[in-house]
């Protein structure tokens, strides 16, 4: 069965061959840049701060320890600027090795 009478019964093909491809193709279509990994999680508020819980599957994939930590920056426009306020919440590894006094 030929790859387009594969594509039309829905299937997904079981072998592809990239040995005819360039190199240069061939590298690209093989190795994938990256992985990505998205999860929503629920806001909480427990009087006294905001808390966010990672998934355990993020937190896996990044290995979070004790004593990571995490950066906010919120950039709000003006009120006469017609845009929404920006945030970006980045990962922050903690020290390796305890500092010495």
């Amino acid at each position: 069965m030929t790859n387009k009478a594969v594509r039309k019964k829905g299937k997904q093909p079981e072998h592809l061959d990239y040995s005819k491809l360039p190199n240069e193709l061939e590298d690209v279509v093989t190795e994938p840049l990256s992985d990505i990994a998205e999860k929503e999680a629920n806001i909480n508020h427990d009087g006294k701060q905001w808390l966010v819980r990672f998934p355990n599957d993020i937190a896996n994939a990044i290995g979070i320890k004790k004593g990571d930590k995490v950066r906010f920056r919120v950039v709000l426009p003006s009120p006469k600027a017609n845009q929404q306020e920006e945030i970006e919440i980045k990962y922050v590894r903690g020290e390796t090795s305890e500092k010495s006094g």
